[in-house]
Protein backbone atom coordinates (compact mmCIF):
# COMPACT_ATOMS: atom_id res chain seq x y z
CA UNK A 1 0.00 0.00 0.00
CA UNK A 2 2.79 2.45 0.80
CA UNK A 3 4.50 1.73 -2.66
CA UNK A 4 1.30 2.28 -4.52
CA UNK A 5 0.52 5.73 -2.98
CA UNK A 6 3.87 6.85 -3.22
CA UNK A 7 3.80 6.06 -6.65
CA UNK A 8 0.43 7.80 -7.25
CA UNK A 9 2.04 10.87 -5.07
CA UNK A 10 4.88 11.04 -6.87
CA UNK A 11 3.25 11.35 -10.49
CA UNK A 12 0.69 13.54 -9.24
CA UNK A 13 3.38 16.03 -8.10
CA UNK A 14 5.24 15.07 -11.84
CA UNK A 15 2.02 15.72 -14.10
CA UNK A 16 -0.35 17.02 -12.28
CA UNK A 17 1.20 19.40 -9.26
CA UNK A 18 -1.88 22.05 -10.48
CA UNK A 19 -4.49 19.81 -9.37
CA UNK A 20 -1.74 17.98 -6.99
CA UNK A 21 -1.20 21.51 -4.66
CA UNK A 22 -4.92 22.37 -4.65
CA UNK A 23 -6.11 19.07 -3.75
CA UNK A 24 -6.26 18.46 0.33
CA UNK A 25 -6.32 14.92 0.43
CA UNK A 26 -2.75 14.59 0.02
CA UNK A 27 -1.32 17.11 2.21
CA UNK A 28 2.23 16.07 3.91
CA UNK A 29 2.33 17.42 7.34
CA UNK A 30 5.95 16.85 8.81
CA UNK A 31 5.31 13.44 9.53
CA UNK A 32 4.25 12.26 5.81
CA UNK A 33 6.96 14.69 4.49
CA UNK A 34 9.54 13.58 6.35
CA UNK A 35 9.20 10.08 5.55
CA UNK A 36 8.28 10.65 1.45
CA UNK A 37 11.93 12.72 1.63
CA UNK A 38 13.48 10.07 3.21
CA UNK A 39 11.92 7.49 0.53
CA UNK A 40 12.74 9.37 -2.34
CA UNK A 41 16.21 9.78 -0.88
CA UNK A 42 16.49 5.92 -0.06
CA UNK A 43 15.70 5.74 -3.46
CA UNK A 44 18.25 8.32 -4.95
CA UNK A 45 21.27 6.45 -3.17
CA UNK A 46 20.08 3.22 -4.84
CA UNK A 47 20.20 4.60 -8.13
CA UNK A 48 23.16 6.40 -8.11
CA UNK A 49 24.96 3.20 -6.84
CA UNK A 50 23.10 0.95 -9.28
CA UNK A 51 24.17 3.68 -12.05
CA UNK A 52 27.76 3.93 -10.71
CA UNK A 53 27.02 7.49 -10.15
CA UNK A 54 29.90 7.61 -7.24
CA UNK A 55 30.77 11.05 -6.42
CA UNK A 56 30.12 12.72 -3.02
CA UNK A 57 28.72 11.25 -0.69
CA UNK A 58 28.60 7.52 -1.35
CA UNK A 59 31.95 7.86 -2.82
CA UNK A 60 33.56 8.16 0.56
CA UNK A 61 31.21 5.85 2.49
CA UNK A 62 29.99 2.98 0.37
CA UNK A 63 26.23 2.13 -0.54
CA UNK A 64 24.88 0.96 3.21
CA UNK A 65 26.16 4.42 5.24
CA UNK A 66 25.21 6.42 1.87
CA UNK A 67 21.80 4.52 2.47
CA UNK A 68 21.33 5.18 6.27
CA UNK A 69 22.71 8.50 6.09
CA UNK A 70 21.49 9.92 3.05
CA UNK A 71 17.81 10.25 4.02
CA UNK A 72 18.91 12.08 7.58
CA UNK A 73 20.36 15.00 5.36
CA UNK A 74 17.57 14.79 3.19
CA UNK A 75 15.10 15.60 5.57
CA UNK A 76 16.81 18.02 7.15
CA UNK A 77 18.14 19.51 3.50
CA UNK A 78 13.93 19.46 3.37
CA UNK A 79 13.62 21.55 5.93
CA UNK A 80 16.12 24.30 5.20
CA UNK A 81 14.53 24.72 1.94
CA UNK A 82 10.84 25.38 3.29
CA UNK A 83 12.52 27.64 5.52
CA UNK A 84 14.13 29.33 2.09
CA UNK A 85 10.38 28.92 1.00
CA UNK A 86 8.89 30.75 3.92
CA UNK A 87 11.24 33.67 3.43
CA UNK A 88 10.71 34.07 -0.31
CA UNK A 89 7.14 34.09 0.21
CA UNK A 90 6.71 36.22 2.98
CA UNK A 91 8.67 38.68 1.00
CA UNK A 92 6.15 38.16 -2.28
CA UNK A 93 3.42 38.91 0.14
CA UNK A 94 2.18 35.42 0.99
CA UNK A 95 0.79 35.21 4.74
CA UNK A 96 1.21 31.03 3.85
CA UNK A 97 2.51 28.67 6.97
CA UNK A 98 5.81 26.89 7.58
CA UNK A 99 3.73 24.05 6.88
CA UNK A 100 2.89 25.00 3.25
CA UNK A 101 6.79 26.00 2.30
CA UNK A 102 7.22 22.21 4.24
CA UNK A 103 4.43 20.56 1.96
CA UNK A 104 6.43 22.08 -1.28
CA UNK A 105 10.00 21.34 -0.51
CA UNK A 106 8.65 17.59 0.70
CA UNK A 107 7.09 17.42 -2.44
CA UNK A 108 10.02 18.44 -4.32
CA UNK A 109 11.97 15.91 -3.11
CA UNK A 110 10.08 13.50 -6.05
CA UNK A 111 13.24 15.27 -7.99
CA UNK A 112 16.17 13.24 -6.10
CA UNK A 113 15.77 10.00 -7.66
CA UNK A 114 14.88 11.91 -10.99
CA UNK A 115 18.04 13.93 -10.80
CA UNK A 116 19.90 10.60 -10.43
CA UNK A 117 18.87 9.77 -13.68
CA UNK A 118 19.09 12.88 -15.06
CA UNK A 119 22.53 13.46 -13.71
CA UNK A 120 24.62 14.55 -17.19
CA UNK A 121 24.84 18.73 -17.02
CA UNK A 122 22.44 18.98 -19.81
CA UNK A 123 19.86 16.80 -18.22
CA UNK A 124 20.05 18.70 -14.99
CA UNK A 125 19.07 21.78 -16.56
CA UNK A 126 15.75 19.89 -17.56
CA UNK A 127 15.43 18.35 -13.75
CA UNK A 128 16.23 21.22 -12.28
CA UNK A 129 13.82 23.43 -14.74
CA UNK A 130 10.91 20.30 -13.62
CA UNK A 131 11.53 21.09 -10.35
CA UNK A 132 11.55 25.05 -11.02
CA UNK A 133 7.86 24.47 -12.20
CA UNK A 134 6.55 22.05 -9.42
CA UNK A 135 7.42 24.35 -6.82
CA UNK A 136 6.29 27.63 -8.16
CA UNK A 137 3.02 26.17 -8.28
CA UNK A 138 3.71 24.85 -5.21
CA UNK A 139 3.84 28.10 -4.35
CA UNK A 140 1.33 29.99 -6.39
CA UNK A 141 -1.59 27.33 -5.04
CA UNK A 142 -0.27 26.91 -1.00
CA UNK A 143 0.50 30.86 -0.58
CA UNK A 144 -1.53 32.03 -2.80
CA UNK A 145 1.82 34.24 -4.11
CA UNK A 146 0.90 36.13 -7.54
CA UNK A 147 1.87 33.64 -10.94
CA UNK A 148 4.21 35.79 -12.21
CA UNK A 149 6.35 37.55 -9.03
CA UNK A 150 6.44 33.37 -7.74
CA UNK A 151 7.79 32.75 -10.81
CA UNK A 152 10.59 34.95 -11.43
CA UNK A 153 11.80 34.77 -7.84
CA UNK A 154 12.17 31.42 -8.15
CA UNK A 155 13.36 30.92 -11.44
CA UNK A 156 16.29 33.07 -10.21
CA UNK A 157 16.73 31.09 -6.87
CA UNK A 158 16.68 27.78 -8.94
CA UNK A 159 18.77 29.55 -12.08
CA UNK A 160 21.39 30.13 -8.69
CA UNK A 161 21.27 26.93 -7.55
CA UNK A 162 22.35 25.63 -11.77
CA UNK A 163 25.21 28.08 -11.27
CA UNK A 164 26.21 26.36 -7.88
CA UNK A 165 25.50 22.63 -9.39
CA UNK A 166 27.71 23.43 -12.63
CA UNK A 167 30.00 25.03 -11.31
CA UNK A 168 30.53 21.67 -8.42
CA UNK A 169 29.91 19.31 -11.75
Amino acid sequence: MIARTTLDRSAAILLQPHFYFTCDDDFMDFGDGSIYVAMMAVLGALLAGIMGNTSGLSASLGLVPTLIISPVIAVVAAFIMAGIIQVLCRSLGSTGHFGDSFHISASAAVFIPISQLLSALPLLILSMGWTWWVVSRGVIYLHHVEPRKAEIAFALLYAGLFILAAANH
